[in-house]
């Protein structure tokens, strides 16, 4: 860079020893490099500088020096003197880069999964946080604070500013049924009775239960139907002599797994619509329209306006920027629609037994990302003339737990007092 800025030049260096040359230009501290010899002679480079200190070195070791490149920025404005335009452009544009640069012209949200960016930059422009606003408007400690306010269930945000990007992070609690209650939330829970109990989601017998908090009400083999309680979160006070004296409410926790039987349904059409792109020439037929966005504004060229009767619509678009992070509000691309036709084929058995083979398949993926676990597959492939379809019954093992408030229930030593009283009111 600093060489690129003083300017430097390339120099071809012969006579009858340039070896003379080199010593004498290291004797007297001229900076060489990029030393390499050609047709008898040696190129080299040096800074302009360094050019009257060589006059003398080259009438002492008798050797010629000839000039073969210039660069650097000197030399360069030198070269361009005359194109005034040419400068004024460097410069508008540099202008142009710093004014853009005083904006958010993107917003990237990342690690939301509950939610679409969509729905996160709808809550942000609610908070005047947009597209093309000011940096120096942006307060990353407040749009952080406010995410957090609107959305329960996102523990972590951060944001940052990277160039003309707004870059919002956020993590969400992923199972907001295995947060660590605290002392506080346990205190509040007991003085307002109130408590949660697990219920089977559905119809199944019990494989096995790890109890962390509640009381079990169902062990390994049981057979239970859906709402039945699995885990109660109403925990009895007993006296000395084994009476019931009230009741204490938690939040039932447990894992429970269930083994249970689900149907399995999917139909296939055996005749299906295939696309015939209209060609002339042996080209597609297509209407293009090519389009410049700058900011608000959108310049195009060309119209994709048709009366096909059926038309596949396709688009591109492409940002402009500098580097990674600073994104320039401009933008180019191009809309087209392509016109066809349509005409039905159709699916030999062996093609509709391998859709329906992967579609079985991929179902089958889902529920064991989900942890549930196949035992027993009981599905077959029926065709018919005009379609085919996989039927059967699916053995599963999974979690069949779900949660539901506990029943509140008046403690019996009240219940007591209330029947003395009114026993006595009635005497009265």
């Amino acid at each position: 860079m600093i060489r690129f800025l003083r300017g430097y030049i390339k120099i071809r260096v012969s006579g009858y020893s340039p070896e003379r040359f080199l010593n004498a230009c290291s004797h007297k501290g001229i900076c060489l490099w990029g030393l390499k010899p050609v047709r008898g002679a040696y190129e080299m480079y040096t800074d302009a500088r360094s050019l009257k200190k060589m006059k003398a070195v080259l009438k002492k070791t008798g050797t010629k020096a000839e000039i073969t490149g210039r660069y650097g920025l000197p030399f360069f404005l030198h070269r361009y003197r005359k194109r005034k335009v040419f400068f004024a452009g460097i410069f508008f544009c540099a202008a142009l880069i710093y004014i853009f640069s005083l904006f958010i012209w993107e917003i990237d949200i990342e690690g939301n999964l509950r939610r679409t960016d969509e729905a996160i930059l709808s809550f942000l422009d609610s908070e005047d946080v947009r597209h093309g606003m000011p940096v120096s408007k942006v307060d990353c400690s407040r749009i952080a604070s406010r995410i957090r306010e609107e959305y329960s269930d996102i523990i972590w945000v951060s944001a940052s500013i990277q160039g003309a990007k707004l870059v919002i992070r956020v993590k969400e609690n992923e199972d907001l049924s295995q947060e660590e209650p605290s002392a506080d939330s346990e205190e509040k829970a007991e003085d307002s009775k109130k408590g949660t109990d697990l219920v089977a989601d559905r119809d199944c017998t019990i494989v096995s239960i790890v109890t962390r908090n509640g009381i079990p009400a169902v062990k390994a083999g049981s057979k239970v139907k859906k709402g039945d309680i699995l885990v109660s979160g109403r925990v009895e006070m007993k006296n000395d002599a084994g009476e019931v004296t009230g009741y204490r409410y938690r939040e039932a926790d447990a894992d429970i797994k269930g083994e249970y039987i689900q149907q399995y349904e999917n139909t296939v059409e055996r005749e299906y619509p295939v696309k015939d792109y209209i060609k002339e020439r042996n080209q597609p037929v297509k209407k293009s329209q090519w389009y410049l966005r700058i900011g608000p504004w959108t310049a195009s060229l060309g119209s994709i306006e048709n009366k096909y009767e059926n038309c596949e619509y396709r688009a591109w678009e492409k940002d402009l920027k500098l580097g990674d992070s600073f994104i320039l509000p401009v933008s180019f691309g191009e809309r087209e629609v392509v016109p066809y036709k349509t005409h039905r084929e159709s699916l030999t058995d062996e093609e509709i037994q391998q859709d329906l083979s992967r579609a079985f398949a991929l179902w089958c993926e889902e529920l064991e990302k989900k942890g549930v676990e196949i035992i027993r597959n009981d599905v077959k492939i029926y065709t018919e003339q005009k379609k085919a379809s996989a039927k059967g019954s699916v053995t599963l093992q999974g979690e069949v737990a779900e949660k539901r408030d506990t029943e509140i229930l008046p403690d019996p030593e009240r219940e007591t007092l209330e029947t003395e009283r009114e026993n006595q009111n009635g005497n009265d």
